[in-house]
Protein backbone atom coordinates (compact mmCIF):
# COMPACT_ATOMS: atom_id res chain seq x y z
CA UNK A 1 0.00 0.00 0.00
CA UNK A 2 1.60 3.31 -1.02
CA UNK A 3 2.19 6.07 1.48
CA UNK A 4 0.05 9.19 1.18
CA UNK A 5 0.96 12.65 2.38
CA UNK A 6 -1.68 14.46 4.37
CA UNK A 7 -3.32 17.26 2.45
CA UNK A 8 -2.41 20.23 4.62
CA UNK A 9 -1.11 20.41 8.14
CA UNK A 10 -0.59 23.84 9.67
CA UNK A 11 2.88 23.84 11.15
CA UNK A 12 5.53 26.39 11.99
CA UNK A 13 8.26 27.00 9.47
CA UNK A 14 10.85 24.23 9.59
CA UNK A 15 8.55 21.73 11.32
CA UNK A 16 8.73 18.09 10.21
CA UNK A 17 6.20 16.93 7.62
CA UNK A 18 3.56 14.42 8.74
CA UNK A 19 2.57 11.50 6.53
CA UNK A 20 0.16 8.60 6.70
CA UNK A 21 1.89 5.27 7.10
CA UNK A 22 0.74 1.95 5.64
CA UNK A 23 -1.95 1.46 8.30
CA UNK A 24 -3.08 5.07 8.35
CA UNK A 25 -0.90 5.93 11.34
CA UNK A 26 0.51 9.45 11.31
CA UNK A 27 4.30 9.53 11.48
CA UNK A 28 6.65 12.50 11.53
CA UNK A 29 9.50 12.75 9.07
CA UNK A 30 12.64 13.25 11.11
CA UNK A 31 16.18 14.32 10.24
CA UNK A 32 19.04 11.93 11.00
CA UNK A 33 22.78 11.75 10.61
CA UNK A 34 24.28 8.33 9.94
CA UNK A 35 28.01 7.80 10.28
CA UNK A 36 29.45 4.53 9.02
CA UNK A 37 32.96 3.09 9.31
CA UNK A 38 33.61 0.49 6.63
CA UNK A 39 36.45 -2.02 6.85
CA UNK A 40 39.83 -0.66 5.77
CA UNK A 41 40.73 -4.10 4.39
CA UNK A 42 38.42 -3.50 1.40
CA UNK A 43 39.42 -1.82 -1.83
CA UNK A 44 38.14 1.75 -2.05
CA UNK A 45 35.73 0.83 -4.87
CA UNK A 46 34.18 -1.89 -2.69
CA UNK A 47 33.85 0.58 0.16
CA UNK A 48 32.14 3.05 -2.20
CA UNK A 49 29.65 0.35 -3.20
CA UNK A 50 28.51 0.35 0.44
CA UNK A 51 27.36 3.95 -0.06
CA UNK A 52 24.97 2.78 -2.78
CA UNK A 53 23.79 -0.14 -0.64
CA UNK A 54 23.02 2.12 2.32
CA UNK A 55 21.28 4.69 0.10
CA UNK A 56 19.05 1.99 -1.43
CA UNK A 57 18.23 0.64 2.03
CA UNK A 58 17.15 4.11 3.20
CA UNK A 59 15.03 4.58 0.08
CA UNK A 60 13.40 1.18 0.63
CA UNK A 61 12.37 2.45 4.07
CA UNK A 62 10.72 5.48 2.38
CA UNK A 63 13.52 7.74 3.55
CA UNK A 64 15.60 10.27 1.65
CA UNK A 65 19.36 10.76 1.57
CA UNK A 66 20.04 14.49 1.22
CA UNK A 67 22.84 15.29 -1.17
CA UNK A 68 25.69 12.89 -1.60
CA UNK A 69 27.18 11.12 1.40
CA UNK A 70 30.16 12.93 2.89
CA UNK A 71 33.08 10.60 2.07
CA UNK A 72 36.00 11.10 4.45
CA UNK A 73 38.11 8.35 2.93
CA UNK A 74 40.42 5.96 4.72
CA UNK A 75 41.39 7.03 8.23
CA UNK A 76 43.33 5.54 11.10
CA UNK A 77 41.03 4.30 13.88
CA UNK A 78 41.56 5.58 17.42
CA UNK A 79 41.73 1.96 18.60
CA UNK A 80 41.57 -1.42 16.81
CA UNK A 81 38.08 -2.62 15.93
CA UNK A 82 37.72 -6.27 14.89
CA UNK A 83 41.54 -6.41 14.72
CA UNK A 84 41.64 -3.61 12.13
CA UNK A 85 43.49 -0.31 12.40
CA UNK A 86 41.99 1.56 9.39
CA UNK A 87 38.50 2.24 8.11
CA UNK A 88 36.61 4.23 5.49
CA UNK A 89 34.36 6.89 7.01
CA UNK A 90 31.13 8.17 5.45
CA UNK A 91 28.41 10.48 6.81
CA UNK A 92 24.82 10.51 5.50
CA UNK A 93 22.12 13.16 6.05
CA UNK A 94 18.79 11.32 6.04
CA UNK A 95 15.12 12.21 6.41
CA UNK A 96 12.82 9.34 7.38
CA UNK A 97 9.89 8.51 9.61
CA UNK A 98 10.59 7.53 13.19
CA UNK A 99 11.44 3.82 13.34
CA UNK A 100 11.66 3.47 9.56
CA UNK A 101 15.43 2.92 9.64
CA UNK A 102 15.33 -0.02 12.04
CA UNK A 103 15.93 -2.55 9.26
CA UNK A 104 18.78 -0.46 7.83
CA UNK A 105 20.43 -0.38 11.26
CA UNK A 106 19.97 -4.13 11.66
CA UNK A 107 21.63 -4.76 8.31
CA UNK A 108 24.57 -2.54 9.26
CA UNK A 109 24.90 -4.26 12.63
CA UNK A 110 25.28 -7.74 11.10
CA UNK A 111 27.40 -6.75 8.07
CA UNK A 112 30.98 -8.00 8.34
CA UNK A 113 32.37 -5.08 6.31
CA UNK A 114 30.83 -2.42 8.58
CA UNK A 115 33.01 -1.90 11.63
CA UNK A 116 30.79 0.70 13.35
CA UNK A 117 27.75 2.82 12.63
CA UNK A 118 25.91 5.50 14.57
CA UNK A 119 22.46 6.87 13.72
CA UNK A 120 21.61 10.15 15.45
CA UNK A 121 18.37 12.10 15.32
CA UNK A 122 19.27 15.71 14.58
CA UNK A 123 17.76 18.51 16.67
CA UNK A 124 15.27 20.62 14.71
CA UNK A 125 17.54 23.68 14.59
CA UNK A 126 20.46 21.64 13.20
CA UNK A 127 18.19 19.98 10.64
CA UNK A 128 16.97 23.42 9.55
CA UNK A 129 20.57 24.66 9.30
CA UNK A 130 21.37 21.74 7.00
CA UNK A 131 18.24 22.39 4.91
CA UNK A 132 16.62 19.07 5.81
CA UNK A 133 13.21 20.30 7.00
CA UNK A 134 10.17 21.05 4.91
CA UNK A 135 7.54 23.65 5.74
CA UNK A 136 3.97 22.44 5.67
Amino acid sequence: MPLHFKTHIPAPTGAPVEWLGPKGVIALMRAYELMVIISGNLEESAAHSWLNTITKSVQTANGTVHGTPDWWGKRRLAYPIKKQDDGYYAVFNITAAGGALDETERALRIADDVLRHKLLRLPDDEAARRGMTVSA
